[in-house]
């Protein structure tokens, strides 16, 4: 009798010592998914640097590295678009300045001519002046719907 009632207490007491650590281990888990959503929110709050930890012998480890790699792939692409959205600001700035230009330049030499500033060869020469700089601005634009098109993959051009 005393050999079975060493057996019972030490049988009870591994299933103490295995209750216990699967109710810590399942603790440990709990708390690391809790991390993990409060990074998660802090990420979709704007904070894409913050990561998720795990050591390589965890059960949330895969899933700790996915999330990584998705957030650093978030991360990248969020900074290219900013990129993306100064150059196109600096590209509209720039095309204002391009078609403003020839356009101010062009009103010029047809308000010198309507006005009367200018007369005879003069008015004519301004005219003429002023055909050829509104034929160089439609060209211009042209140029630039084109090119538009080109990157908005409206049309692709084929090479022979």
């Amino acid at each position: 009798m005393p050999f079975q009632l060493a057996l019972n207490i030490i049988f009870e007491g591994t299933a103490v010592i295995s209750l216990w650590y699967a109710i810590r281990r399942e603790f440990r888990l709990k708390k690391q998914i809790s991390e993990i959503q409060e990074i998660l929110e802090d990420v979709k709050a704007g904070n894409g640097n913050r990561r998720i930890l795990a050591e390589a012998n965890e059960l949330i480890s895969p899933l700790a590295y996915e999330m990584n790699g998705i957030i650093q792939s978030y991360e990248t692409k969020l900074s290219a678009s900013h990129q993306m959205e100064e150059t196109n600001k600096q590209l509209m700035t720039s095309l204002s300045h391009d078609v403003r230009t020839p356009l101010t330049t062009l009103l010029g030499y047809l308000d010198a001519a309507q006005k009367g500033i200018v007369t005879g060869a003069d008015k004519d020469s301004y005219i003429e002046i002023a055909r050829r700089k509104a034929h160089d601005l439609k060209d211009y634009i042209d140029v630039l719907f084109d090119w538009f098109k080109l990157n908005s993959n409206e049309f692709s051009i084929q090479s022979e």
